[in-house]
Order: structure tokens, then C-alpha cells, then sequence
């Protein structure tokens, strides 16, 4: 087993516990809907923000395939970095969705009371990625695709703690959402192809 390979074992666990928690509490959330249980609401603002995370998930999984191309030293550090970034992302996980939905009755309501906790952890997020893709190479630090990119999260973001009317809400997520799509279909192309 190469190096690359052992270090993304337990990174490929956590962001596989990251994936099944929001796909288990959606199917919670749509057995709920079905009927069976409480009544619970989900909005469109909140279905957008699950599946902005979703994407970060699955994009970073993909993105960190790049070390195996880099002639990069495996460093004690280096191996606590990429953990800790998946770590993060898992907490998000756990911010946004709570476990299995319990306690949930307006999805909008509960993203709201939580909102400083889960854009203020977004932020955190866009700083770790920063700092992940600088470790990838300057080159790929100082793309402006990806300032853009980050830029717009960020802005997302502040909306998301400042305010708690749905338009603004809304409109935050979607630009969230489509710039996650955009920066992922064009700059990860291939695996390996960068």
C-alpha cells in the first residue's frame, strides 16, 4: 500500500460517516414525509444548503486525489491536516443535518437557530480548503477561479448569519449551491487529469 493510499483510508471513512449521516437523516425526513412519524417541513433553502454539503463531501474526497500525483512528504502534520479537514467537514455534517431528523419540525426554523454555528463553520471550511490547496501548490492557491470561488462562499456565508429573511436565505444558497457546481465540473475534470 503507497503512502497516498493508507493516509486516505481513515479520510475515505470519515467522509463516508459524513455521506451516510445526511443520506440516512433525508431518509428519515422522507419517511416523516410519507407520513410515518411527525409532520416535518423542508424547505428549499435548507434541501440546497444538504446538498451544497453533500457536493463539498464528494468534491473533496475527489480533490484530495491530487496528492497522489505531488511529490509531497508525508508528514505526522500533513497526515492531521487532511484528517482534521475531514473532520470538519464531518461536524458541518452533523450541524446542519441533525441525526435522523429528530426534534425537527421546519427544517428553515432549525437551519436558522443554528445558522452561526453552520455558516460561521463554512467559513472555517473555506480557510482549511484555502490552506489545502496552497499545500497542493502555490499555482493552485492563487487561481483566480478559485478565489472567485471562495469569494462567493464566503459572501454566502455572511448573508447566512446576518439575516433570517427566506429571499436572502435563499438566494444565499443558490449562489452557494451553482458556484459549488461550476468550480467542481470545471476544475476536477478527471481523476488524475489536473
Amino acid at each position: 500500500m503507497e503512502p497516498f493510499e493508507y493516509v486516505m483510508v481513515l479520510v475515505s471513512i470519515i467522509i463516508g460517516l459524513a455521506i451516510t449521516h445526511i443520506l440516512a437523516a433525508l431518509g428519515a425526513a422522507i419517511h416523516r414525509l410519507r407520513g410515518h412519524g411527525p409532520p416535518i417541513r423542508l424547505g428549499a433553502t435548507y434541501l440546497i444548503w444538504v446538498g451544497f454539503l453533500f457536493t463539498w463531501l464528494v468534491s473533496f474526497w475527489w480533490w484530495e486525489f491530487k496528492f497522489q500525483y505531488l511529490d509531497v512528504e508525508w508528514s505526522f502534520g500533513l497526515y492531521l491536516f487532511i484528517i482534521g479537514y475531514a473532520i470538519w467537514l464531518f461536524l458541518l455534517s452533523m450541524i446542519l443535518v441533525p441525526e435522523r431528523m429528530e426534534g425537527v419540525s421546519d427544517a428553515f426554523e432549525y437551519l436558522m437557530d443554528g445558522r452561526a454555528w453552520f455558516f460561521g463553520g463554512l467559513i472555517g471550511a473555506a480557510a482549511i480548503d484555502t490552506a489545502d490547496s496552497f499545500l497542493k501548490g502555490a499555482e493552485w492557491g492563487l487561481r483566480p477561479v478559485f478565489w472567485a470561488q471562495t469569494a462567493a462562499y464566503v459572501a454566502a456565508c455572511i448573508v447566512g448569519i446576518v439575516t433570517t429573511r427566506r429571499r436572502w436565505q435563499l438566494a444565499a444558497a443558490v449562489v452557494a449551491f451553482v458556484t459549488q457546481f461550476a468550480y467542481m465540473f470545471g476544475t476536477l475534470g478527471i481523476l488524475g487529469g489536473w
